[in-house]
């Protein structure tokens, strides 16, 4: 299979931090998200990547081509009007080898167990296998029904709250598919293109056959600013288990020090709390819990001297 990862939103829901840095390229604990997405691929045997880039994608570009990517083959796409989820997918045609396509959205944080996911889609037989995930509140996403045997039978808009007492299907759309690249056939290039809206129900009403992969473990978007620091709090305590800190070690039960960090013995670190790259905590330092101490974060809010307020990121 291909990967093909869909880079091209604005972040608009995380400014400040999205400013000057396209959001996939936010760290998530000094790591930026697509590099941990790409060696998700290199490690599930994928090693042609495609990225559909669109805001400040010249930089993703830029990064990637200045680091080491070893073995893995990356191409990059990018929109010069805002194509929607899909619409890149069109311009990325002629890097296609016919193989099915494994699709990322760029902001999804997920255990998800992606050789599973692509023997559902081989053995199934489908045009389209969909990731989906159980939320608790139906209201705040369109939801995906399916029948008995795990195949998609409709799309449904966002309930009210009236209308979600009614409903029992409680599965979303979890951001990660694999579809046969002929799903693009009946489109236009350069037109603008959604999955959730033309594409998958374009799939459904024309017969072709559209599965279901129901994923139970961890999954968090992380499109928000509590979000992307709850994330990050999650693989400091476990809860997000498949994300490596190759740099990092917990020299107690919850507080994590990058290598190249400097904590003085005296300094009071609470559990979780994560001192990053290069960082150099004094000994008068109080960090409660919750506190990340990070190279590349944007926001430095401060108590007092040396003080730092609890759920912070703190350069």
């Amino acid at each position: 299979m291909q990967a093909v990862i869909l880079a091209g939103g604005k972040g608009t829901r995380l400014r400040p931090f999205t400013l000057l840095q396209p959001k996939p390229l936010l760290p998530l604990l000094d790591i930026p998200f697509l590099v941990w997405m790409v060696e998700r691929c290199r490690q599930t045997g994928i090693t042609d990547v495609i990225f559909s880039l669109g805001y400040l994608g010249d930089r993703i570009e830029s990064f990637f081509k200045a680091h080491e990517t070893g073995d893995m083959t990356l191409h990059f796409v990018h929109e010069t009007t805002p194509l929607d989820t899909a619409g890149g997918m069109l311009l990325a045609k002629p890097y296609y080898n016919g193989d099915p396509l494994l699709v990322f959205n760029a902001d999804i944080l997920t255990d998800l167990d992606l050789s599973a996911l692509m023997e559902r889609h081989r053995s199934s037989g489908a045009t389209a296998t969909l990731t989906l995930t159980r939320v608790e509140d139906i209201t705040a996403f369109g939801l995906v029904e399916t029948d008995d045997q795990g195949r998609i039978v409709s799309f449904r808009e966002k309930p009210s709250a009236g209308e979600a007492a009614t409903i029992t299907t409680d599965t979303i759309n979890a951001g990660t598919y694999v579809v046969d690249p002929t799903v693009f056939e009946p489109y236009s290039v350069g037109d603008p293109l959604s999955y959730e809206r033309q594409v998958f129900p374009d799939l459904l009403a024309a017969g072709h056959p559209m599965v279901a992969h129901i994923h139970e473990g961890y999954w968090r978007d992380l499109g928000k600013p509590a979000s992307y620091y709850d994330g990050q709090l999650d693989i400091l305590t476990g809860s997000m288990s498949d994300y490596p800190l190759p740099e990092v070690e917990q020299i107690k039960p919850g507080i994590w020090v990058h290598r190249t960090a400097e904590v003085d013995p005296a300094a009071q670190l609470e559990s979780p709390c994560y001192v990053g790259s290069q960082a150099k905590i004094g000994a008068d330092a109080v960090l409660p819990a919750g506190t990340l101490v990070c190279r590349c974060s944007w926001i430095n809010r401060r108590l007092e001297p040396g003080v730092y307020a609890p759920g912070t990121l703190a350069v």
